[in-house]
């Protein structure tokens, strides 16, 4: 993807930002804008999340063969795989969504140990935010292949680099640790779901291949990732207050397990006779929808106070 697209994603997303800033009812206070003042809105526990940033495939180190060529009177080669990471992209819009409600397993514990204490609602729950969205991902990676045969003195050299572009999906559930009044720690566990659109062609595989030796084949296997896949990743973050509803969050989510294709459970992209971890460091801001109310109308008391108390923790 060049420069100019990201380029127009960057001032796409910078004025969706400003125009949700505009949007809602405010103070007249200057402080309303930086938290200083009360802010009356019913805030809803769903909003809009959107998620982008760089990613990078993490390659593992230097793998080596040794054997001997059948087609040069067995003489000895080594062989050397040599895999990069490459520099891509991705983005996804979806949406976020808040456990206000305690916990009924806890508050049944608590029950057991007739413990009257009340449960918080930050406290009370094994996540407190999953938040999901569909978009875009590109990744890519790089292997060098070094071949030397020491009794002719020769080597030889081939390379092999790629970029796929997925449609994907993502869905992450993520707990919080409350760090000070702004900042908050997250950690989670989501799944991620990847459709390759397109990518490095057939033919450019086939002539890559040609100009490997061909004893590389049995002592380096190649595997080409399917279409499809589905990994397990983990995710953590670190989550910045701008305003009551409105949230920036700074962090990364990495692949822990593999599903499908499966590789010995390996959450890699295997391409060539390489596995590459796609790393994502992820900008997310997630923006609370503000429910409509009639009048001066703005819900039970029990849902104010259970959203004031969340509030508050956050």
């Amino acid at each position: 993807m060049n420069k100019g697209k990201w380029i127009l994603l960057l001032l796409i997303f910078i004025a969706g930002f400003t125009s949700a800033q505009k949007s809602g009812k405010y103070g007249k206070s200057r402080g309303d804008f930086f938290g200083g003042a009360e802010d009356y809105r019913d805030i809803s526990k769903n909003g809009l999340q959107i998620s982008f940033g760089p990613n990078y495939t993490l390659a593992p180190k230097n793998l080596t063969y040794n054997g001997v060529d059948a087609a040069l009177a067995n003489r000895p080669y080594d062989a050397t795989v040599d895999p990069s990471g490459r520099l891509g992209g991705f983005i996804d819009i979806g949406m976020a969504h808040y456990r206000l409600k305690s916990s009924k397993v806890l508050g049944a514990i608590y029950k057991l140990r007739k413990d009257n204490k009340p449960i918080k609602c930050i406290g009370g729950n094994l996540f407190h935010r999953f938040d999901w969205g569909l978009g875009f991902d590109y990744i890519g990676g790089a292997e060098k292949t070094i071949v030397n045969y020491p009794t002719f003195n020769l080597t030889n050299e081939s390379k092999g680099s790629f970029y796929n572009g997925y449609l994907y999906g993502r869905v992450t559930a993520d707990r919080f640790t409350q760090l000070n009044d702004k900042w908050h720690l997250e950690t989670g566990l989501g799944l991620n779901f990847n459709y390759a659109l397109f990518g490095v062609s057939q033919d450019s595989i086939k002539k890559v291949e040609e100009t490997k030796m061909p004893y590389i084949a049995p002592s380096a296997p190649l595997r080409f990732q399917k279409d499809f896949m589905v990994q397990l990743h983990g995710h953590l973050g670190f989550n910045y207050r701008i305003r009551r509803g409105d949230y920036l969050v700074f962090g990364f989510y990495l692949p822990a397990v593999g599903f499908y294709e499966w590789n010995k459970a390996k959450p890699t992209i295997q391409w060539y006779s390489s596995n590459y971890y796609p790393l994502h460091l992820q900008v997310k801001w997630i923006h609370h929808f503000t429910k409509k109310s009639n009048g001066c109308n703005t819900g039970s008391p029990e849902d104010r106070k259970r959203n004031e108390e969340y509030m508050q923790n956050r």
